[in-house]
């Protein structure tokens, strides 16, 4: 299994070579060995970094995982209901062959094997400021990659130092405990935002993404204090046009954001949504379901019209589309949105609700009273729905379900077995026996 990581990395630096050759000249890269750490030096180790950071996040489709599984959308008659996407959609057939699965468990375990080696040779290479950058930026990066990890499939190889054994699996709790230590020492070692921009992981950004760890954990209050720090230290504000945060290169409301150059990783989202023939033009595998359609948003709410549209065809048929993305657009990790809304889920009703009404107010829906927001329960449920209704479409909400314990409920989930993925198949093939296949699969 690993030996495959240790491949892959190769290909890591190959493609960086095309970008800044005299590093690669320097390395003396050979196909039939990775780099080590000895290589890297204090003047090459950001140019690393950078294809670590164009490398991390995988494939355009995986992106959407959550929505798929959680039901905000159904197939289309060019994907049909026995796809890759129908199996999330559906549960049916869903097994260790899905290519959601190994996609992500691949993408993720090569590049914490690249994060890895970029770690261990920043170590040998000093404490100056630079370095430190460096380290703190690395260790975002592979908390990123095994939030993708453990709350796509549970309990799963925890790898901080690289070797060429089959590893089993570790304890979810051991792996959540190394996402908060790499996020700690981000924190704590980072830029601050108005160093860095937003395609660069930042002290804020770090705040942001363990914000939404401890909430995964369940400490809300804690989620809700570092939420209000991100809010108050970038002094981001809601964005007042929502279609321009996923249509724009400055991506408004960003805190962290992964670039994505039309010369370099050239991602584009509205493939996977528009009909071929139309501005957007894409493969229309997925689109809103029922639900979505005609229960989500409310009337007046003006998210509806950015995230769905009535496409009409030439001969009088119509299809209605996830239009929320246009081109190729910044890759969105944190925004303040989703910050006011774990204020809104993590702090006591009354102070909570204040967050969850500037949310409510931005896009046209009215403030919600004290008396109105009901019950404990009911409040959750209200600020679950706002979460669906203004994340639409960026991998949240089945994990959102998952963590409430509310994902049972799913027509596609028949035991909580089901609320994890299957590890793929061929990995478990690879390792000899030392991976399990997760229980119910």
């Amino acid at each position: 299994m690993l030996k495959i990581f240790k491949i892959q990395f190769i290909i890591l630096f190959v493609i960086g070579s095309f970008l800044l050759g005299a590093c690669a000249d320097k390395l003396d890269v050979k196909p039939e060995s990775a780099v080590s750490p000895d290589q890297i030096s204090a003047s090459n180790i950001r140019f690393f970094l950078n294809g670590l950071y164009l490398r991390t996040f995988g494939d355009r489709d995986d992106y959407f995982l959550n929505d798929l599984r959680g039901g905000n959308y159904t197939w289309t008659a060019l994907s049909g209901n026995n796809s890759a996407y129908g199996a999330l959609i559906t549960g049916n057939t869903l097994d260790d062959r899905n290519g959601f699965s190994s996609r992500i468990w691949t993408n993720s375990y090569r590049n914490i094997y690249n994060a890895n080696i970029i770690l261990t040779a920043a170590e040998s290479l000093g404490s100056d400021a630079a370095i430190t950058a460096v380290k703190a930026e690395t260790s975002y990066l592979r908390a990123y990659l095994y939030y993708q990890l453990v709350t796509t499939f549970g309990d799963v190889p925890l790898i901080i130092v690289n070797t060429t054994e089959n590893i089993a699996k570790t304890p979810k709790a051991q792996v959540w405990d190394q996402i908060n230590k790499d996020l700690d020492y981000a924190i704590g070692n980072g830029r601050a935002l108005k160093t860095t921009g937003v395609k660069t992981v930042s002290i804020e950004g770090a705040k942001a993404l363990k914000a939404r760890v401890l909430l995964a954990l369940g400490d809300k209050s804690g989620a809700a204090k570092l939420a209000k720090e991100v809010i108050d230290q970038t002094g981001l504000a809601i964005a007042d046009n929502y279609g321009d945060i996923f249509r724009t290169s400055s991506a408004p409301e960003a805190i962290f954001a992964f670039e994505n150059l039309k010369s370099e990783k050239n991602l584009r989202f509205s493939a996977l949504f528009w009909p071929y023939g139309t501005a957007w033009a894409g493969s229309y595998f997925v689109q809103p379901s029922d639900y979505v359609l005609n229960q989500l948003y409310p009337a007046d709410d003006k998210r509806k019209t950015i995230n769905i549209q009535k496409i009409t065809n030439t001969d009088g048929t119509f299809n209605m589309i996830i239009s929320k993305y246009w081109d190729v657009q910044p890759i969105i990790v944190s925004r303040i949105s989703e910050m006011h809304l774990i204020c809104a889920e993590g702090f006591a009703q009354a102070q909570g609700l204040d967050y969850l009404n500037a949310i409510r107010v931005k896009r046209g829906l009215p403030a919600l009273t004290l008396a109105e927001s009901g019950t404990a329960d009911n409040y959750l449920n209200l600020i679950l729905e706002e979460r669906r209704r203004e994340l639409f479409s960026e991998g949240f909400l089945f994990y959102d379900l998952v963590r409430t314990n509310k994902a049972a409920q799913l027509p596609n989930i028949k035991t909580q077995d089901k609320y994890v993925m299957p590890i793929p198949g061929a990995q478990i093939t690879l390792s000899n026996g030392k991976l399990v296949q997760n229980q119910g699969y």
